[in-house]
């Protein structure tokens, strides 16, 4: 029984250690300034790849054609891979210039869409994506510098009225913060997001272009171009709106291909990971890692302490929802520091409650930052986000285990 709670303190201590480094990367991205631009209007084309997005299609034009950007300096290039809807059609009517090619997945489209591009620079958005006027301005500025291979911007969960939307878009916000602070401070990017994303041509001709042998194409060819001498840069200020998943089973199949995609990428990409490599990549390379250790280790180490710590007076429905209540909400941290001049501190839970406090903390930094409001929605979601945090973690787990039972590697999507 002590070794577990000594291994569950070792656990949390690390998860701790690595949410204060995080925090303080955050704390000096503040008083560090966005890298400044020079005007940059360069001609871009923007891509659409689109597969049944009948229902999004229109509004994703729309919001393009409305970009705040010379109109004669861009192509609008919809790729329609195989759609059996009206996808085509719909894209043909708000006057994009339709590429139909047979069903072969996003990176197909992509490379289709890249072959007819007539510009030098590639402006690639997800057919269920709504852009804000700014959105290009402010993601072609980076490239004034030659050494910028690709910038993302931010995406914003549109649909975030459901429960499960609701704890998306305080996630969004969250990993939204930790990408722009990276950035900011390392003048280099860590997650990259090809939803709404922009590439010089050149530099992805030379890295090859997108390819299929990874379930997660943008994060591929983001780091094959820092191998290629290239930076990728967040732009906080360029933003879009995105459709999440309104259910647990598609948000996992979402994660299954964000988190298997991102370590068949780093795996790939594994010659980046040296002592030579910027602080960036290494945190990139380290999170993946830890995190997937962690989802394993995690959740039997909280059932067993959710059981250890139970008050042996917990006899009626009162109590005991009252004990879990304060278990799977931030109530609880709070609490136990409140408590911790009467019982002292307790280095079985300190570190566990410390996480709770420093991850709470960076969520309302990130609300703020984004400008995004505290409505009763999205304060009930920062003041419960554990629980998602478990269910995300169990994603994780069962996605790991997915993948290394089947031989399956790629799917076409």
């Amino acid at each position: 029984m002590e070794f577990i709670m000594q291994l569950g303190t070792g656990l949390f201590f690390i998860l701790f250690a690595f949410l204060m480094a995080v925090f303080a990367v955050v704390v000096l991205s503040l008083f560090r300034k966005d890298a400044s631009h020079g005007a940059f209007e360069p001609k871009v084309s923007i891509i659409i790849p689109a597969y049944n997005e009948e229902q999004h299609i229109g509004d994703c034009i729309s919001s393009v054609r409305s970009l705040a950007y010379p109109e004669e300096k861009t192509e609008i290039i919809v790729v329609d891979d195989g759609s059996a809807d009206h996808t085509a059609s719909i894209a043909r009517r708000h006057g994009a210039k339709v590429v139909t090619i047979r069903h072969a997945g996003k990176v197909a489209a992509l490379n289709a869409g890249m072959k007819r591009a007539r510009h030098g620079f590639l402006f690639t958005v997800d057919a269920d994506t709504v852009v804000e006027q700014d959105c290009l301005r402010n993601l072609v500025s980076p490239f004034i510098q030659e050494d910028v291979g690709a910038t993302t911007g931010n995406s914003r969960v549109k649909n975030s009225r459901s429960v499960i939307g609701a704890f998306q878009n305080i996630e969004y916000h969250y990993n939204n913060l930790i990408r722009a602070s990276f950035s900011r401070v390392f003048r280099t990017g860590i997650w990259f997001f090809g939803a709404l994303a922009c590439y010089r041509k050149s530099a992805l001709l030379k890295a090859g272009g997108f390819k299929k042998d990874t379930l997660a194409e943008d994060m591929d060819i983001a780091l094959e171009l820092k191998r290629a001498g290239y930076r990728s840069v967040n732009v906080p200020r360029a933003i879009g709106h995105t459709v999440a998943p309104s259910t647990v089973s598609s948000l996992y199949r979402q994660r299954f291909r964000w988190w298997m995609g991102t370590l068949q990428s780093l795996f790939k990409n594994k010659s980046l990971f040296s002592r030579k490599s910027p602080w960036s990549i290494h945190f990139l390379f380290i999170n993946q890692y830890w995190w997937s250790v962690y989802a394993f280790l995690s959740l039997p180490l909280i059932i067993y302490q959710l059981n250890y710590w139970l008050p042996s007076n917990s006899h009626t429905i009162g109590e005991l929802s009252g004990y879990l209540f304060r278990w799977f909400s931030l109530s609880g941290p709070v609490y136990v520091l409140y408590k911790i001049p009467e019982w002292g501190i307790n280095y079985w839970t300190i570190f566990g409650v410390l996480s709770g406090i420093i991850s709470s903390v960076m969520i309302v930094i990130a609300v703020r930052m984004f400008k995004d409001t505290f409505t009763l929605r999205n304060a009930i979601a920062v003041f419960f986000y554990f629980p998602y945090t478990i269910l995300l973690n169990i994603i994780i787990a069962f996605s790991i285990i997915r993948y290394h039972l089947s031989p399956q590697r790629y799917f076409v999507r």
